[in-house]
């Protein structure tokens, strides 16, 4: 199993730093990193399937977070 290429991570760099959550772009990454983990596993029929489902889920993540971002508050009575 290769390693991660990059730790994704809440905290700040230099504890000084405004901390940043790009949501956007880290769910981006995270959709790209589970393309790239599932190229990794074996091909056969059990993985297959889960790679499936794995690569359709994970990088909805990020689609769900711009939809969910751009949505307007329901209105209060």
């Amino acid at each position: 199993m290769t390693k991660p290429k990059a730790q994704m991570t809440n905290e700040a760099q230099n504890p000084n730093d405004k901390k940043v959550y790009d949501l956007e772009e880290r769910t981006a990454q995270f959709g790209e990193s589970i393309i790239d983990f599932v190229k990794t596993l074996p091909a056969n029929p059990i993985n297959n399937e889960l790679i499936g489902q794995i690569v359709r889920s994970g990088p909805g993540i990020g689609a769900n977070y711009v939809e969910a971002d751009g949505a307007e508050p329901k209105k209060r009575l």
